[in-house]
């Protein structure tokens, strides 16, 4: 059963976020973050504020940290392109943000939420079911964002976090051994950018050659006619997930961080739209992370087990 619960928070004070405003632009270098703004944002979080900051990500969503996602307070009263600049800017501190789908604003892509798209779906009006963003290509990305320009008006909409580990270890050795064979197919995966060529089928669990291994989890997997053979693996896997299940309500200036080796990301529905103005309903906005050791966070980050 989910479970609401305080989110993991790391409070970015105002002075901070105005000087990551400052220091960075919307600029990219093709589908990344231009590497200018990179080395000028590593440059804001070396300072006092700065280092505590970074000190909480590296204690949460660094490797090795616990309990691999967090949920950022940025400022509430920035502008929305501010908030993205001074959100870029903390991600810096993880990795190389970059964009992985394309048509986004700059580095973030999303948007209003609408009842025209497929309810399931990102930026959808029902429940976004767990997952992890691209499971399905070469090179998942490691860290997914999620930044709130506008909480849902009528109430729902809370973010949902499951901790991919902790379901990993409740399953019989039987369904490991299942779910580690390449069978598995989820959605489409053309036309994204920095994470390689799309990889179908792939498996759930997938410990060949990286450490920690990759878990490449999505509930639309138990609806897909290809994976239309024995889903039984699959079904008790969810059902594990959802028993490591965290609700989280975001408001305007919060980022949810995930790394996406450990944590699987959703969204419970919307509260009732009916009424809702164009421009009043949900925003969201979601940017991706690349790994880099040398990010000031994962530099820092304590030993520790992924587990």
């Amino acid at each position: 059963m989910t479970r609401f619960e305080d989110p993991v928070r790391v409070v970015v004070p105002h002075v901070l976020a105005g000087k990551l405003v400052a220091a960075c632009t919307a600029d990219m270098d093709g589908h990344l973050w231009d590497a200018g703004n990179v080395e000028r944002a590593r440059r804001v979080l070396a300072g006092g504020e700065g280092r505590a900051v970074v000190a909480r990500l590296s204690r949460s969503v660094a490797r090795g940290g616990a309990p691999g996602w967090a949920v950022l307070a940025l400022p509430a009263r920035l502008g929305d392109e501010e908030l993205e600049r001074a959100a870029a800017g903390v991600l810096a501190a993880i990795g190389r943000p970059f964009l992985s789908v394309p048509g986004g604003r700059g580095l973030w892509i999303g948007g209003e939420s609408s009842a025209d798209k497929d309810p399931g779906s990102f930026g959808g009006t029902g429940h976004n079911r767990l997952h992890v963003d691209a499971p399905n290509v070469e090179r998942v990305p490691d860290y997914t964002a999620l930044l709130v320009l506008r909480p849902d008006p009528a109430g729902g909409g809370a973010s949902l976090v499951g901790d991919l580990r902790a379901a990993a270890r409740e399953i019989s050795e039987a369904d490991a051994r299942e779910l580690r064979r390449p069978v598995y197919f989820e959605g489409r995966a053309e036309g994204l950018l920095g994470v390689g060529a799309p990889r179908m089928p792939f498996p759930v669990l997938d410990d060949a050659g990286e450490d920690p291994s990759w878990i490449r989890w999505a509930a639309k997997m138990l609806d897909d006619p290809r994976n239309a053979g024995d889903t039984g693996a699959l079904t008790r896997f969810d059902a594990a997930l959802s028993r490591h299940t965290r609700a989280v309500a975001l408001g305007r200036g919060q980022l949810l961080v995930c790394d996406q080796r450990r944590a699987a990301h959703g969204r419970a529905p919307l509260g009732d739209q009916s009424g809702l103005p164009d421009g009043g309903r949900r925003m969201l906005m979601q940017a991706k992370a690349a790994f880099d050791a040398l990010a000031p966070a994962q530099a820092t980050a304590v030993g520790g087990s992924d587990g």
